[in-house]
């Protein structure tokens, strides 16, 4: 196989699934339940991050990532669009049938016929594809047989076997998709992890993986927001995700409803399992505010506004060390100060810019956000102003992105694996 030459100026070929600007209001509209919003931002900060390395050599091929007809989205197809993803990058938005168990393969070939329009005049590209999608993977190892000049590198940000619950039926479904996904993942050069542990588990040599946890473009930045309080005395506390009871929701209600102070508010952006929990709570409990599913810059403005923000999934569950969750990023580059527990797939040195509750509980949340309302406004701004310059300097697209190139690099030199770190069952 001939892998490119780094020192000459990369073509990038990145197969994801964002919204494009002129989808993104279609997809709102057609969406039930939750909306990827942050698998959006990820993948765009990538992109961001190559083509301020490559500049014009980078192409997106694109299918967004929505719910299938007709339970999550309310329309059978999904349009064909070319397009132009800030800061200039070539979009090929290809379109598919999105019939529920017909959806599959119909990406799968749109994904394959969109890899080879763009890779049509490019000598040695490098084919990213984001996710542990299988049609998107199986597309990229197909365009691999048909031009072996290809460099393969996928980005996972999930494994496929944590990627939601079910029943019986959905766990079958699964372990077919997770074996599946390990066949073909083996004929990959690179792997972009968001923690260590994915590598492990699925045995991919240490020498083609590193591990990017997330990025953070200061480009999103909301507009200055004044804290939206009403007095000096307010204390806001923020959540915004996904409403999954597996994600401490409820230790997060438990907990404010145990703060008993008249001066606190707790805010709420999200969708998820525990929304008529949320709702119910809000109906009678005059201090909580549930906004709903809301778009990702109304959740970074509310992010700006509140005092303090809170993540509270528990360090249980194997799924914690395979997984980073991607407001960690968000809420330290609001500059206000983060509650949440030492997660497994959390770098240790996020750890001191983090309020870590004495135990992963609802009691533990409690007792934190008690403290943490007793300190002043200067005490936790000065906290923030910590965390928020610690991610812009060592985050954002360009630092994250550099690292990918390197490795690339690294890769492109031929130097021998180092062995293959430990499976599990």
């Amino acid at each position: 196989m001939t892998t490119p030459h780094l020192d000459e100026q990369p073509s990038i070929i990145f197969l994801g699934g964002v919204f494009l600007p002129s989808q993104r209001e279609t997809i709102l509209k057609h969406s039930r339940g939750v909306v990827q919003n942050a698998a959006d931002a990820l993948q765009k900060a990538f992109l961001r991050g190559f083509a301020g390395h490559v500049g014009d050599n980078i192409q997106l091929v694109n299918l967004p990532f929505v719910g299938s007809y007709p339970q999550m989205y309310d329309t059978v197809t999904f349009p064909a669009c070319e397009d132009t993803l800030p800061p200039g990058i070539r979009a090929l938005g290809e379109g598919f049938l999105n019939l529920r168990f017909i959806r599959f393969w119909s990406r799968f070939v749109s994904a394959f016929r969109g890899l080879r329009r763009a890779s049509k005049d490019v000598e040695a590209p490098i084919v990213v594809v984001y996710s542990a999608h299988l049609p998107f993977l199986a597309a990229a190892w197909l365009t691999r047989i048909v031009r072996r000049d290809v460099f393969l590198c996928a980005i996972l940000p999930d494994l496929p076997e944590f990627m939601g619950v079910g029943g019986r039926l959905y766990t079958t479904y699964k372990t077919v998709e997770s074996f599946l996904f390990r066949k073909i993942v083996r004929g990959f050069d690179s792997f972009v992890f968001l923690t260590d542990a994915m590598g492990d588990r699925i045995g991919i040599p240490v020498d083609k993986r590193m591990v990017v946890e997330g990025i953070y473009d200061p480009q999103d930045d909301p507009p200055s927001t004044e804290a939206a309080s009403e007095g000096d005395n307010t204390f806001t506390i923020l959540y915004t995700g996904t409403l999954a009871a597996r994600y401490g929701i409820v230790d997060l209600l438990e907990a404010f409803e145990d703060l008993n102070a008249s001066e606190a508010r707790l805010w709420i952006c999200g969708d998820g399992d525990t929304r008529p929990m949320i709702e119910s709570m809000a109906g009678r409990e005059p201090r909580l505010q549930y906004f709903g599913q809301v778009p990702r810059s109304r959740a970074l403005e509310l992010q700006r506004a509140a005092n303090v923000l809170v993540n509270p999934r528990r360090p249980e569950g194997e799924f914690t060390k395979y997984s980073f969750p991607s407001k960690t990023m968000e809420y330290l580059a609001s500059g206000k100060q983060v509650i949440m527990h030492g997660l497994p797939g959390v770098p240790p040195e996020y750890l001191e810019h983090l309020t870590i509750p004495a135990t992963p509980d609802a009691a533990g949340l409690a007792q934190t956000l008690r403290a943490v309302s007793a300190l002043s406004r200067d005490e936790r701004a000065t906290r923030g102003a910590r965390a928020r310059a610690f991610i812009l300097a060592s985050k954002s697209p360009e630092a994250q992105v550099a690292r990918v190139l390197d490795k690339w690099a690294q890769l492109r030199d031929g130097k021998p694996a180092r062995g293959t770190a430990g499976r599990r069952a």
